[in-house]
């Protein structure tokens, strides 16, 4: 999990490799696939910038005791020039911001895009963005790495309260599709295992205890569990291993999102 310190350290790093990378492409790597859905590298680098200043923004209104939603602000040009343009300047902006959190903000909340969320958790949000978005950076340019092992961890971690949010929606996201019947998943990765069941009355995510029957097991490290969570590879990757494929593959509709 993320503090204060290591979420800067975190972001300020992987916001730095994602401008280096962009940096040095060509204008065809500029339109190469990313494997979020209808996305090309141009369209990751517009949303990033928009990323970091909203959570900038956030920041900036949580210090100062205001609770609306900061908004997401990616720019609609696709130049590459002024896209690395601004996306250096949202990555000064949310440094500065973190820079400037005050103690207080520590035990309360933060108007970040997605939601109003306690400070710890928004952290977290802001750290991961860019660890998953260097990492899908890396797999549009042909560099299939593993998600950075802290990156999967801490989402593994913190998918307990994570999933419940993507499943009901937010201001950035649609709601997830409710099952019409009772489903279970286990999902058993090395940092943890989870149950997450719907039987009519919402979903249950809870620490696994093991030997209940359960609709499709998926299993893989942490970084194919993580990545798959947050459907940047599908059931059939060759990572996982699944009992049931048509209902692993059914998992993203009900927990839409990032």
């Amino acid at each position: 999990m993320f503090d204060l310190t290591s979420a800067t350290k975190a972001a300020e790093d992987d916001l730095g490799v994602i401008i280096d990378l962009l940096g040095s492409l060509t204008d065809d790597q500029w339109e190469a696939p990313v494997r979020c859905v209808g996305w090309r590298v141009g369209d990751l680098a517009a949303h990033v910038t928009g990323a970091g200043r909203g959570q900038a923004e956030g920041l900036r209104r949580a210090a100062a005791g205001i609770t609306d939603l900061a908004v997401l602000d990616p720019p609609t040009v696709r130049d590459p020039r002024s896209l690395l343009a601004a996306l250096t300047d949202s990555r000064d902006k949310l440094m500065t911001a973190l820079a400037d959190v005050p103690p207080e903000v520590l035990a309360g909340t933060v108007p970040l895009p997605f939601g109003l969320l306690p400070t710890a958790v928004a952290l977290q949000v802001v750290a991961l963005e860019y660890g998953f978005h260097r990492n899908d950076l890396e797999w549009a340019l042909g560099r299939e790495v593993p998600l950075a092992q802290e990156m999967a961890a801490t989402l593994l971690d913190i998918l307990p309260g994570l999933l419940p949010m993507l499943a009901g929606g937010s201001p950035v996201g649609a709601a997830g599709i409710v099952p019409a019947s009772p489903v279970s998943f286990r999902l058993i990765a090395p940092a943890g295992r989870l149950l997450v069941t719907h039987a009519g009355a919402g979903w249950s995510i809870v620490p696994d205890p093991g030997g209940e029957p359960v609709s499709c097991e998926v299993r893989g490290d942490d970084s194919s569990i993580a990545l798959f969570v947050m459907g940047r590879i599908g059931a059939d990757h060759p990572g996982l291993a699944v009992t049931d494929l048509a209902t692993a593959r059914a998992f993203k509709q009900y927990f839409p999102g990032p």
